[in-house]
C-alpha cells in the first residue's frame, strides 16, 4: 500500500470516529432536553390558568363548610380567559363566590372571577352574570347555576352565610345555605322564590303548571330547583306558536 493510500485511510478512520462521537453527544443532549420540551408544550396552554393568587382554606376542621355541595375536590370544566380547560380539580366557595382550583404541586389557587365565563361542576352549570348588563341592577354580580335553559331561562344563586356558636368554650363556624331563584322572561330576570311568583310570571298557564307539579309529586318548597325547571319548561312548550 502506498504512503498516500495509507494516510487517506487513516484520515477517514479518525474523522469517522469524531463524527460518531459528535453524533452521540448531540443525541444525548436531545434526549435530555426532550422531556423538558414536552413539558413546556403541554403546560404552555395552561399557563394562564395556574397564575392566580393562593387560596387559604379557612375553617377546615368544622363539620359545615363554605363550599357548594362538598368540600372534596371534584374534576370539572372551566372556561377561563377565553380558553377551556377540562378535568380540573375544583372547589366552589359560595360564601365568597370564588372558584378555587388545585395546582399540580397541591397548592390551592384562586381564579379571577371576571375571567371565568362558565364552569361545570358536579352536574351543575354555572355562568358569570354581571349586574346591570346580563342581569338586572338589583341582582348581584357573580356565578349563577343554570337550572333550565330554553326559550325562558331559570337560574339560581347559591350562597352561604357564616355564623358562629360557642360549644364547650370553642367557637364553631356554621354555614347555612340559601338559594335565590330567578326566571328570565321577555329579556328581564324576575324573582322566583315562591310558587305564587312563578304563577304570576306565567298566568296564562297556571292550570297546567299546577298539574305538572301535582302529577310529578313535586313539592315546591322542598324541591325548588326541580319545580322551577319543570314549570319553565312547560311554559315554553305551551307558548310555542
Amino acid at each position: 500500500m502506498s504512503n498516500f493510500s495509507f494516510f487517506c485511510l487513516l484520515f477517514l478512520c479518525v474523522t469517522g470516529t469524531s463524527f460518531g462521537q459528535i453524533a452521540r453527544v448531540n443525541t444525548a443532549a436531545d434526549s435530555a432536553s426532550y422531556p423538558v420540551s414536552i413539558y413546556k408544550e403541554a403546560t404552555a396552554f395552561s399557563q394562564n390558568l395556574y397564575n392566580g393568587r393562593q387560596y387559604y382554606l379557612y375553617d377546615p376542621r368544622n363539620e359545615e363548610h363554605q363550599f357548594f355541595d362538598t368540600r372534596k375536590w371534584m374534576k370539572g370544566v372551566v372556561r377561563y380567559d377565553n380558553q377551556q380547560f377540562d378535568s380540573i380539580p375544583m372547589l366552589y366557595d359560595i360564601f365568597k363566590d370564588e372558584l378555587v382550583i388545585k395546582h399540580f404541586n397541591g397548592d390551592h389557587l384562586l381564579l379571577q372571577s371576571e375571567k371565568v365565563d362558565f364552569f361545570l361542576l358536579n352536574n351543575h352549570s354555572f355562568v358569570r352574570l354581571e349586574a346591570g348588563k346580563d342581569i338586572t341592577a338589583q341582582m348581584r354580580t357573580g356565578f349563577y347555576d343554570v337550572i333550565y335553559d330554553g326559550k325562558s331561562r331559570a337560574v339560581a344563586r347559591r350562597a352561604k352565610q357564616r355564623q358562629e356558636k360557642i360549644v364547650d368554650k370553642k367557637v364553631i363556624s356554621l354555614y347555612p345555605q340559601k338559594n335565590f331563584f330567578y326566571i328570565l322572561k321577555d329579556g328581564k330576570y324576575h324573582s322566583a322564590q315562591t310558587k305564587k311568583s312563578v304563577f304570576n310570571l306565567f298566568p296564562e298557564h297556571k292550570k297546567e303548571l299546577r298539574k305538572v307539579l301535582r302529577d310529578g309529586h313535586i313539592k315546591f318548597r322542598k324541591q325548588k330547583d326541580l319545580a322551577i325547571a319543570k314549570m319553565a319548561a312547560v311554559h315554553d312548550e305551551l307558548a310555542k306558536p
